[in-house]
């Protein structure tokens, strides 16, 4: 009898390379390509090691809610983890998922803006809000990796704000799809591993649970995407994926 295959590790959680915490994101300048890079350096990760103390949280932990007075900063070590809010109607609505290597946790009039709570079992670290900025007075380049830190987000959030936008659900899904690709650094592979509930899905994307589970229908009889179980999605046709993802 062969021996039994090793359990694939999922894409959102490998480790980082060097201790401390680590930021990535696309360059805002000049770059080759729009591939990710790390921003931190060795010193630099270390001092954030400093101030910082690390935790790993079960999946489904609350980490903090919305309207909480904001004490921390948080960088992911690995994980996924999403943002949230409820809204007086009943009705949830995710802002954002956060991966490996992303911060959160920057404030609105003191209190945090919106509710954050793992999605897999997941290890961050925890940063004082004033030894943050304390460092940050000291240390120009770190101020200046960071704006380039939340500039890739504001990309990103303007990003969900078109994928929203569009009437189908398909190319909805199609885009969501396409961002699980681009977070692992591999847009020609064939598998894309969806840590997420549909319902999240659904809450991210802006529709009903029913029109998630619809486009995914779709997207199999199309010969798009082929979904094996609830968290994976195998992408059958590369160029009618990318067409429908590009089309608005």
């Amino acid at each position: 009898m062969p021996a039994a295959r090793a359990k694939r590790e999922s894409p959102f959680t490998f480790h980082v390379p060097e201790p401390g915490p680590s930021l990535r994101a696309i360059p805002s300048g000049m770059a080759p390509n729009k591939d990710f890079v790390r921003l931190l350096s060795k010193p630099q990760k270390l001092a954030l090691a400093g101030i910082a103390t690390r935790e790993s949280l079960p999946a489904r932990a609350v980490i903090y809610r919305a309207d909480s007075v904001a004490e921390h900063v948080f960088i992911i070590e690995r994980g996924v983890v999403k943002s949230f809010r409820d809204l007086p109607s009943g009705k949830r609505r995710i802002a954002a998922f956060w991966y490996a290597e992303d911060i959160f946790g920057l404030a609105e009039a003191g209190r945090y803006v919106n509710t954050l709570q793992t999605i897999t079992p997941t290890s961050l670290y925890r940063l004082r809000r004033d030894g943050l900025m304390e460092m940050l007075q000291r240390d120009p380049e770190l101020d200046i990796q960071l704006i380039c830190k939340m500039a890739h987000e504001i990309r990103a959030a303007y990003r969900h704000t078109i994928l929203v936008a569009r009437r189908d659900a398909p190319g909805r899904m199609v885009m969501f799809l396409r961002t699980l690709m681009e977070q692992r650094h591999d847009t020609n592979s064939d598998t894309i591993d969806i840590p997420m509930t549909r319902s999240d899905i659904a809450a991210y994307l802006g529709i009903s649970l029913e029109a998630v589970v619809r486009a995914c229908h779709k997207l199999e009889k199309a010969g798009v995407v082929d979904f094996v179980g609830r968290h994976t999605a195998h992408v059958r046709n590369h160029a009618q994926f990318e067409k429908i993802a590009a089309a608005l």
